[in-house]
């Protein structure tokens, strides 16, 4: 994801080095796109954000690199909001 954005950073100054309105325009095209992809991968569960407690059960979800795990360690339910694998 990284070597993404370094890419269209670099893409970007190039651009702007060049022209002052182009690169302005890849700038509001990047931020377009970023909204867009947000907006697609967003969780659909209706309420707009992941929980840190279990559905069933109300146990406090484990976490993994800042965000609850989809299946709870007590029950075993897995929450509403996780993806399908």
């Amino acid at each position: 994801m990284w070597l993404v954005f370094l890419c269209y950073f670099a893409l970007f100054l190039a651009v702007d080095t060049a022209s002052r309105v182009a690169g302005d325009v890849i700038l509001v095209a990047g931020t377009l796109a970023l909204a867009i992809t947000f907006l697609a991968i967003r969780p659909r569960s209706g309420r707009g954000s992941f929980s840190t407690h279990c559905q069933q059960c109300d146990a406090s979800l484990q976490g993994v690199a800042g965000f609850p795990r989809a299946t709870c360690a007590q029950c075993g339910h897995r929450q509403s909001w996780a993806r399908t694998k």
